[in-house]
């Protein structure tokens, strides 16, 4: 049986964030290898990699919690199933 639900803006949407989150991990981590060898750039790769999984984890649980299709401009009724 369907039941009628409002969207959700998408910056409430977990799932969006993870994929953001993903995406900024990665381009920090491509600027860390541009950095010098040494402990410095061990760091930057390892925050790289931490905000990288932090996304990903976030993007998963945001999808598998879901329960409202997202909008980007304006609230509308949507039709889902139970």
């Amino acid at each position: 049986m369907a039941k009628i639900v409002w969207s959700k803006p998408w910056y409430r949407s977990r799932g969006i964030w993870g994929a953001i989150l993903g995406a900024t991990g990665t381009v920090y981590g491509l600027w860390a290898t541009a950095l010098p060898c040494g402990p410095e750039q061990t760091a930057h790769n390892y925050l790289s990699a931490a905000v990288t999984m932090w996304g990903a984890y976030l993007a998963f649980v945001g999808r598998r919690d879901a329960s409202q299709p997202i909008h980007i401009f304006w609230r509308r009724k949507v039709e889902v199933d139970d």
